[in-house]
């Protein structure tokens, strides 16, 4: 019998339980104290009026309850947030391990077909096509998980070597390899002004559009993926848009798609559209590390999705100099 997928774990439970505990202890803080000022009243007189012995004791337990009231809230936040860090790390490590598992079965499939006898010349070049296709695929897998690391190690920004860059040539260039690899699965075209620079560095700002080619092919409405780049002039900054045609994203998450390991369970069903929750989470990062800014825009459902990266010209740079 084949088992199904384990439940995952809810932290509702601890968390009502650390609840309950801290009610607790504000109700025994109160009580506690009503008691000790009702017997004071009951023995006041057989003391001295000056006598301040009570009101030291009901001072300093109350601000010991009050201590532990504190700490106890501290350890349960740090415990809870524990608790969800570990169970988003146990969901990445499933979802890596789907991902992964994809692209080798296929080309663990297609190495074998081709081992075999009686290959034709076309299928033989299909069937490598494919192979290089899932080889590619990995590659961004590993490439993301990768430069999550780096910001973990290393703060929220990936450390970035910019230098002057001209945008328009430089998407050419990409574009051009976007059509060559991916023909079959995204149509990319560029669209804006030939004159714009901007400081970035290349190699890591290729994760970038990798990651917003990957998000277009992946929630996309049909195939292939339409995908066009702009480029605009505002405010002394650059903005590079990436629409996308495809089934686009619910109201009110133009933010949360940012962050890591979150994903929109209502994309992810068909066709395995889930991913692990980190490319656009490594977008931002890469982004903030050049000193720009992103985000996102729906089209409405259905109608695709915008991301928008700002940058600072090279020409604005100067001016300030």
């Amino acid at each position: 019998m084949r088992r199904g997928r384990p439940k995952p774990f809810s932290i509702r439970g601890p968390v009502m339980l650390f609840t309950a505990i801290l009610v607790l202890i504000v109700t025994l803080t109160v009580l506690w104290n009503l008691a000790l000022v009702h017997d004071y009243r009951m023995f006041r007189e057989l003391t001295r009026p000056s006598d301040s012995f009570h009101w030291v004791l009901i001072a300093v337990g109350s601000t010991l309850f009050l201590t532990i009231i504190v700490l106890s809230s501290i350890l349960g936040a740090q415990l809870i947030a524990r608790t969800r860090w570990s169970q988003r790390q146990s969901e990445l490590l499933a979802s890596v391990s789907h991902e992964l598992n994809s692209p080798l079965s296929s080309i663990k499939l297609f190495a074998q077909t081709l081992r075999g006898q009686g290959v034709q010349d076309a299928d033989r070049e299909r069937f490598l096509e494919k192979i290089l296709t899932d080889v590619r695929r990995l590659e961004r897998m590993v490439s993301n998980i990768l430069r999550a690391a780096e910001v973990d190690h290393g703060g929220e920004d990936v450390p970035v070597v910019p230098r002057p860059v001209d945008l328009h040539a430089y998407l050419v260039d990409y574009v051009e390899d976007v059509r060559a690899l991916h023909a079959q699965e995204v149509e990319v075209s560029l669209d804006g002004p030939t004159d714009v620079e901007v400081k970035i560095d290349p190699d890591m700002f290729r994760h970038v559009l990798d990651n917003l080619v990957d998000n277009a092919i992946r929630y996309r409405k049909e195939k292939p993926a339409r995908l066009v780049f702009r480029i605009l002039q505002k405010d002394g900054a650059v903005e590079l848009r990436a629409e996308d045609d495809g089934i686009g994203i619910p109201e009110g998450a133009e933010e949360v798609v940012f962050r890591r390991f979150h994903r929109i369970d209502s994309l992810a069903p068909r066709r395995g559209r889930a991913g692990m929750g980190i490319g656009l989470f490594v977008v931002r990062s890469i982004v903030a590390g050049h000193g720009g800014t992103v985000g996102a825009e729906r089209g409405g459902e259905g109608r695709g999705m915008a991301v928008w990266i700002r940058l600072p010209a090279v020409e604005a740079e100067g001016d300030e100099a």
